[in-house]
């Protein structure tokens, strides 16, 4: 049973141009997040189990993503998400799917382990749970994906794709011990979201490859690393909460 991690991404950002191709010690920043999924996986990508596939769109300017190493590249779906990583399985002729926002620097790859595993164990919809914004990861196996896209005649599925999926069929993994708060964004968006991973990765350096979610968030919180993108931290959970009040209105 072979798995796909796809890292999701293009470069058409407008608040922060190419911003996963900025580059922070000597590597750009989705390349830190390609090597610590490496440095996880070494053993699968070497048997052959799994493979990193950077999954975009195919504009020009997304080329830029084949010098990216440790991984493929999948050009598919410009407006699908749910599609474009049903296209890249089949490319890469896997049952299961790790997904992985390119936004999200350092998610823990000890979540993508805990949803790769229970994937394994026959799980068609898991998401983990428990830490930070920017840090959870999520899978589904195909067939899963395949049928959730055959219900629904979206053509453009990217801000909250994951509403077309079956929440009943979900399985939540809680993480304990890595402390969580509002205040923190592990999430590329804006030049503030920059200077925050600058800041932890010119910190860890090549320890950051193996370096464990609770050592990650203890310097953010001993350094006060969180003041450098508190304001759009609360930004967005302000806005999160807005839109779930209106929803719960409409209903």
């Amino acid at each position: 049973m072979k798995t796909v991690v796809l890292v999701t991404a293009r470069l058409g950002s407008t608040r922060l141009k190419r911003k996963h191709l900025l580059e922070v010690n000597g590597r750009c920043l989705i390349q830190w997040l390609v090597d610590r999924i490496h440095e996880e996986f070494a053993s699968e990508v070497t048997s052959g189990e799994l493979s990193v596939v950077i999954a975009t769109s195919d504009e020009p300017e997304n080329r830029s993503f084949e010098r990216i190493e440790h991984c493929f590249v999948y050009y598919g779906s410009p407006t699908n998400i749910p599609l474009r990583h049903l296209q890249a399985a089949r490319r890469y002729e896997a049952s299961n799917i790790v997904s992985v926002d390119g936004d999200d620097i350092l998610c823990s790859v000890s979540a993508m382990r805990r949803v790769y595993e229970c994937l394994e164990s026959g799980a068609e919809y898991v998401k983990t749970a428990g830490l930070p914004l920017g840090m959870n990861a999520m899978g589904y196996t195909a067939d899963f994906l395949g049928r959730m896209i055959s219900l629904t005649d979206a053509r453009q599925l990217e801000t909250g794709w994951t509403r077309v999926f079956d929440a009943r069929a979900l399985e939540t993994i809680e993480f304990d011990g890595v402390k969580d708060s509002p205040l923190f964004r592990f999430t590329l968006d804006y030049p503030c979201d920059f200077d925050f991973f600058k800041n932890i990765i010119d910190h860890f350096d090549e320890k950051l490859l193996t370096a464990g979610d609770e050592e990650i968030v203890d310097y953010v919180i001993e350094n006060e690393v969180f003041e450098l993108n508190r304001s759009v931290a609360e930004e967005y959970w302000h806005n999160f909460n807005e839109n779930l009040q209106k929803e719960g209105e409409e209903e």
